[in-house]
């Protein structure tokens, strides 16, 4: 009788578990790690069905179970740390070897508000072009349209989404607003105070975590300075 209870208590608790595996929070997926590897930055992650994935370098262990949600999608995307082409891999923000749980939804204009650091610098605007605070202040004004600007890098990432990004600081400050992210096919250093020109959106959201109020996109470099 006692052996019949302790069976049936255990089954109980297994079913549990397997309900909880299988209700996973809207949205969010589960991939089983066949193959990964870093490269670039990234870690790529193969899961069934030749489901490819890749996220910020970050230990994953091979044939553990980790869940996702947030995917970029892209397709024919060449890496060339790899020299390799996926006919479909999908970028991740983040990735857990727990369910995500969802959180409260983002305010109605989807936008991240700014979390750069902001670094000591101070740059004088070139004359009739406008600075950082300027652009964030007057984006409507700007918005599709051709803007040079100058600054000081602060962070660079290569090669995501098949773009460079760019983001620069030249002292001045609008509501918080202080970092201007920028993409470009140009390689730059942190530190390098440099030109450039581009076309100014507002509201993108490329997925995964990258969503932007203001952004200058397809930037040309005229003026490097290592200073």
């Amino acid at each position: 009788m006692i052996l019949g209870l302790a069976i049936f208590s255990f089954a109980c608790q297994s079913k549990k578990a397997e309900n909880k595996e299988a209700t996973l929070p809207l949205g969010v997926s589960k991939v089983v790690v066949k193959e990964t590897f870093n490269a670039g930055g990234y870690t790529y992650i193969n899961g069934s069905n030749d489901l490819w994935l890749a996220v910020g370098q970050r230990p994953i262990e091979v044939g553990k179970s980790y869940y996702y949600k947030g995917a970029l999608e892209m397709r024919n995307f060449h890496s060339k740390e790899l020299n390799r082409d996926f006919p479909l891999i999908y970028f991740l923000n983040t990735i857990s070897d727990t369910p995500i749980e969802n959180k409260m939804p983002m305010q109605a204009s989807g936008m991240k508000k700014q979390t750069a650091k902001k670094i000591e610098v101070s740059i004088e605007k070139t004359e009739g072009n406008p600075n950082i605070a300027t652009i964030f202040s007057e984006k409507e004004k700007f918005s599709g349209k051709q803007v040079s600007i100058k600054g000081k890098v602060a962070k660079f990432n290569q090669n995501i989404m098949g773009k460079n990004w760019i983001h620069i600081q030249d002292g001045s400050d609008f509501e918080g607003d202080f970092d201007l992210t920028i993409t470009s096919v140009a390689t730059v250093a942190v530190g390098q105070i440099i030109e450039v020109t581009g076309i100014i959106a507002l509201n993108k959201d490329f997925g995964a975590g990258y969503s932007y109020n203001v952004i200058m996109e397809d930037a040309t470099i005229q003026n490097i300075n290592n200073k």
